[in-house]
C-alpha cells in the first residue's frame, strides 16, 4: 500500500527531474540547438508540442471520474500517481523540443505543465479524507 509520503516523494522527485532537465537543456543546448529545422518543420513540431498540453485537462477529468468522494486510499494513490506522471509528459516533451530546436514556445508549454503539477500535490488532508472513507467501508 502506498502512503502519502510515497506520493509526496514522487511528486517532488518529478519537480526535481523536470527542473534538472530544463536547466540541462537551457545551459547545454540553448546556444546551439541539436537540430536546425526549416521554419515549416519547426512550426509543425511546435504545434504538436502545444497539442500535448491537451493531456492536462483530460488527465484532471480522468482523475475526477476515477476517484470519487467515496474512494479508498488505494484508488486515490493509484490515480494520483497516474495523474502526476501523465501531466509530466507535456513538460518532458517541451524540454525535449526546447533542447532539440531551441523553440521559445516550448518554454511556455513547459511552464503550463509545470504549474499544472501544483494541482496534483498529494496533501495530508486529502489522504486523511480517503482514509476515513476506507474506515467507513470497513465498518
Amino acid at each position: 500500500m502506498k502512503t502519502n509520503t510515497t506520493l509526496q516523494i514522487h511528486y517532488y522527485a518529478l519537480y526535481v527531474v523536470l527542473l534538472g532537465l530544463l536547466a540541462l537543456a537551457h545551459f547545454k543546448f540553448a546556444c546551439d540547438p541539436l537540430w536546425v529545422l526549416p521554419n515549416t518543420a519547426s512550426m509543425m513540431v511546435s504545434t504538436i508540442n502545444i497539442l500535448f498540453l491537451l493531456a492536462i485537462p483530460l488527465m484532471f477529468k480522468l482523475f475526477a471520474v476515477k476517484v470519487k468522494a467515496t474512494s479508498t486510499t488505494q484508488i486515490y494513490a493509484k490515480w494520483a500517481l497516474v495523474q502526476m506522471y501523465l501531466i509530466a509528459i507535456p513538460a518532458l516533451s517541451s524540454v525535449i523540443v526546447y533542447a532539440l530546436i531551441a523553440d521559445k514556445t516550448a518554454l511556455y508549454c513547459y511552464l503550463i505543465a509545470f504549474i499544472s503539477l501544483v494541482f496534483c500535490k498529494p496533501t495530508k488532508q486529502k489522504w486523511m479524507y480517503y482514509q476515513q472513507n476506507e474506515q467507513k467501508e470497513a465498518n
